[in-house]
């Protein structure tokens, strides 16, 4: 099977390239796995199922995570399915760019500081920093701010205007947007000098130490490409060469049963670093479903960026955000369960 170009790869492109139509869009089927389907892949299970799709169309929707197995989001292509496995797909929302678009004004983003050089946003959880190359219809955060600041449609990357650094689509909570290039590179800079101070606050599973120090290189999974993982000693050979050091400070602010809040603070920026630290530990965030698993308690995972602090133009400045309604919530319900 030939290679796919990311730019020319969403769903829909792969249906027109093989003059299909998406009769189907939004729909959800769910499949048991018979005993002879043993120990198939799940591109090919599902391919099986759907014989007019090709499979580089299921491998696409694996890749944008409407794929399950067992209710568990799945990610990786070649996984071996097993008797009795409950396989869930979704086919993808036929999406108009302009409709998106017109949801800007739904999107709860308070501005919680500007001056002329930069801004300090709140985002949202189910938000994207910015488009991906597997999805560039579905809106970002660079939409709103180019909708709502002006002038940033020219400060840093094309693809990306204001953006110096990023959350994860379910994380909420505090980032820097700068307004000029000036300011872009300014704080590009602080970021690569390690200067600027983030705290986050999270839920974990269990009862970690009161404070610690994760230091555990992280690299990015050798099987499934949107997924990190920390360095072990069965894994070293695999990721050699391809690690980055990290490390994570943490305190615990109280403990419930079952589950505890900490508060993060990761001296390095890598990618999932505080879901892959506390991961390694033992201790995966509350409705992590990548890294540990759902939750009902909460329907994302727990992890709020509640501080930073910096310095600009010689003065210190510090901003916090309290967490977003299903944090508090969470943190209500695990109280009440505490008592």
């Amino acid at each position: 099977m030939g290679n796919i170009k990311l730019e020319n790869s969403n769903p829909k492109n792969l249906l027109k390239t093989n003059n299909i139509k998406l009769e189907n869009a939004g729909s959800i089927h769910k499949f048991t796995v018979k005993p002879e389907e043993e120990n198939l892949r799940i591109d090919t299970f599902i391919t099986n199922q759907f014989k007019s799709y090709s499979r580089s169309f299921f491998e696409k929707l694996i890749e944008l995570e409407l794929v399950k197995i067992n209710n568990k989001i799945i990610n990786k292509k070649s996984w071996p399915i097993k008797e009795n496995d409950i396989i869930e797909l979704q086919f993808p929302e036929e999406k108009n760019r302009d409709q998106e678009l017109n949801k800007l004004k739904d999107l709860e983003i308070n501005i919680v500081y500007q001056n002329q050089h930069f801004a300090i946003l709140n985002k949202p959880a189910n938000l994207a920093a910015h488009p991906s190359n597997n999805n560039t219809e579905t809106i970002t955060l660079v939409d709103w701010i180019i909708a709502n600041i002006e002038q940033i449609s020219n400060v840093g990357f094309d693809s990306r205007p204001g953006i110096v650094h990023r959350l994860d689509k379910d994380t909420t909570g505090l980032m820097i947007i700068p307004k000029n290039n000036c300011s872009h590179a300014y704080f590009a800079d602080l970021f690569k000098k390690r200067k600027i101070e983030k705290s986050y606050l999270a839920i974990v599973h269990g009862h970690p130490e009161k404070t610690g120090e994760i230091d555990i290189e992280i690299a990015r999974h050798p099987r499934e490409k949107t997924k990190m993982t920390h360095v072990t000693s069965s894994n070293i050979a695999k990721i050699k060469g391809k690690s980055r050091n990290a490390k994570t400070m943490y305190e615990v602010l109280e403990y419930y049963d079952g589950y505890a809040l900490v508060l993060a603070k990761p001296l390095t920026g890598r990618t999932h670093q505080i879901r892959v630290h506390f991961c390694s530990i033992g201790h995966p965030l509350l409705g992590d479903a990548v890294y540990g698993k759902s939750s009902k308690i909460m329907a994302r995972h727990a992890l709020h960026a509640f501080q930073l602090e910096f310095e600009f133009e010689d003065k210190k400045m510090k901003f916090e955000q309290e967490p977003p309604k299903d944090f508090i919530n969470a943190i209500s319900f695990l109280k009440q369960k505490k008592s």
